[in-house]
């Protein structure tokens, strides 16, 4: 069948940044981070494939560990 399928892969759903944190940055969690690597997750669609309404991503800020345990709950597919 021509045209169904031609090549066509959805955008990512995550993006995980690794940074550092050179000033205080709270996390989600209400933890502050500093002078340490941290995690930013953006997400751009939701589990419906609804984009964020007022900005381009939601973004999450994880230190190590939260990041291990969200990378263990949401596993790469």
């Amino acid at each position: 069948m021509m045209g169904v399928n031609m090549g066509y892969e959805p955008g990512p759903r995550h993006r995980v940044i690794k940074k550092y944190a050179w000033a205080p940055i709270k996390t989600n969690s209400n933890k502050w981070i500093w002078f340490n690597e941290y995690y930013k997750i953006q997400t751009f669609y939701d589990e419906n494939g609804k984009p964020p309404v007022k900005t381009l991503s939601w973004n999450v800020i994880l230190n190590k560990n939260e990041h291990l345990i969200w990378t263990i709950k949401n596993p790469v597919r």
